[in-house]
């Protein structure tokens, strides 16, 4: 599942996919922004109007992604280097936590918040 190794500055093309995250993309396209920011049985709810009530996971791990000397990198690059870099190395992310059931909770600039066990529980490996 290793989509790429080490990234470093010259590793700026972008992905180019015909369907990147469609589901997703029509969601946004419809206005549809609650699956962005909730798991996809909250943003049910809350977009048929029904009371999210809270809930209790026991095993949950959130990761945190950060690029490594990031202010250094996008001091050497372009702009458009920069965002392209972001978004090739943020959809593979997209990708593998869609794969392997992580909730992506943020992309801010160079960091990715993810976590495990939100939405289904998944066995100890």
């Amino acid at each position: 599942d290793m989509i790429f190794g080490e990234m470093t500055a010259n590793d700026t093309e972008p992905i180019v996919d015909a369907n990147p995250n469609t589901r997703l993309r029509t969601e946004v396209a419809r206005g549809d922004m609650l699956y962005e920011v909730f798991p996809k049985a909250v943003a049910d709810k809350l977009k048929a109007g029904q009371k999210v009530e809270p809930e209790t996971h026991n095993n949950v791990t959130i990761f945190f992604g950060d690029i490594v000397r990031f202010t250094d990198i996008s001091r050497v690059l372009s702009a458009v280097k920069v965002c392209d870099m972001l978004d090739r190395l943020y959809l593979a992310f997209d990708a593998l936590a869609t794969k392997h059931e992580v909730f992506k909770v943020e992309t801010i600039g160079d960091a990715w918040m993810g976590v495990t066990n939100l939405e289904n529980d998944q066995n100890e490996t």
